[in-house]
């Protein structure tokens, strides 16, 4: 089997220390010297506590016939921190750098072997299920790393001098699906839908809506899984799609780059609270907009605003996000059986021109059970010069 080395006649840029340093699980055994009281900061190289041989040997990963090796000498100047508390010997790798290079270019490589597949999201074995298929590649994921760090310090700290080697099974891969088709069982819902209209919509502004909603188009929502739009949608930069059009600022609309975006989350927020996922975090705009009620909007801004949402479901949900004609829909599907029955409406009640109070209602099987208090909204009116300004 023909080892590929990723390094070979090849200088690496490392990165600076990292800052916090990754702790393992001690493990007891002697070293070739006595480590100082309180432990040392040294090198992987030191000799003194870190047996030489480890400078030649290898971590070799391998899947399908396929065999990539990183020499661990390259790592001989990388800080690692020991200490023997009480017999117990501890190690700490400062760096990591040189492993990220590392998977990173099987990364690139894995992303060239494109097979067919069916790949199972969510299968109960009765029918109800989430297929993604189409063409596959797989990527490797933060177990791989984990397993890396975890066994290099192990072994600098108590093993013995020998190549560590890891099969690639299926809890360390991850399937990345392009050109897929996603299928769902009729069992999978529309829980929740919004839309929203931009027909006196500029095409730059258009342009950013379609962007942004074609990143969250098909998303599936694990159990337990938190999703940030602001992440979700991708930076707001020309090389990302987006264009200028205009944005709020400061009780001004202004032009800005990925201009109308907030529509989309705002139309996002509605779907998925009237689905009943669990709304983490949500800000009104600094204005009214355009396209939904006071009260009914969410505003996101890299760095400030986003909004973030929680699937508390047992099982995944479906978020659909398209625009047909000069309409945005978004769309939730969620498994009939964790309804149970159950429907949803946020609704606001204006309290005032530039005010509203938001509420959110539950339903069993038509009938209304609680009405909750979501919070008040405050807006400010446009400035003059903007009052018949594009919002977002």
């Amino acid at each position: 089997m023909k080892i590929q080395s990723l390094f070979a006649g090849k200088r690496v840029a490392l990165a600076a220390i990292a800052a916090c340093l990754l702790f393992t699980r001690p493990l007891s055994l002697s070293a070739a010297q006595a480590l100082p009281a309180g432990g040392i900061t040294t090198t992987v190289s030191d000799s003194r506590y870190i047996d030489a041989g480890w400078m030649d040997q290898a971590v070799v990963l391998s899947l399908n016939g396929q065999t990539w090796a990183m020499g661990i000498g390259l790592m001989k100047d990388y800080p690692v921190f020991l200490s023997d508390d009480g017999g117990i010997r501890q190690c700490v790798i400062g760096d990591s750098a040189v492993i990220d290079v590392f998977l990173s270019a099987i990364n690139e490589q894995l992303k060239g072997q494109v097979f067919n597949s069916d790949t199972p999201i969510f299968d109960t074995g009765t029918g109800s299920y989430i297929y993604n298929s189409g063409q596959t590649y797989y990527q490797l994921n933060d177990n791989v790393k984990l397993w890396i760090l975890t066994t290099l310090q192990q072994q600098f700290a108590a093993g013995k001098p020998q190549t560590l080697t890891l099969e690639l099974t299926d809890g360390y891969l991850t399937p990345v699906v392009t050109e897929g088709t996603l299928t769902y069982s009729p069992d999978f819902v529309l829980a929740g839908s919004c839309s929203t209209s931009f027909s006196t919509s500029s095409s730059n502004r258009i342009n950013n809506i379609e962007v942004a909603s074609g990143h969250l188009n098909n998303m599936i929502v694990m159990p337990g899984q938190e999703v940030s739009v602001s992440d979700a949608i991708k930076p707001r930069t020309t090389a990302n799609g987006y264009k200028s059009a205009g944005a709020y600022l400061n009780g001004r609309t202004v032009p800005a780059i990925g201009g109308g975006i907030c529509q989309v989350s705002s139309t996002v927020y509605n779907a998925v609270k009237n689905a009943g996922l669990t709304v983490l975090e949500r800000h009104p705009h600094s204005m009214p907009v355009h396209y939904l009620p006071l009260g009914l909007d969410a505003a996101i801004s890299a760095g400030s605003k986003d909004l973030r949402f929680r699937n508390d479901y047992s099982a995944p949900v479906i978020l659909q996000a398209y625009t047909e004609g000069k309409t945005l829909i978004v769309n939730c599907l969620v498994w009939d059986h964790d309804l149970n029955g159950r429907s949803f409406k946020l609704w606001s009640k204006e309290t005032g021109s530039l005010s509203a109070k938001t509420y959110f209602t539950t339903y069993q099987d038509g009938t209304e059970v609680s009405t909750e208090y979501v919070g008040a909204s405050y807006y400010m009116a446009p400035k003059p010069a903007d009052s018949d300004a594009e919002d977002e």
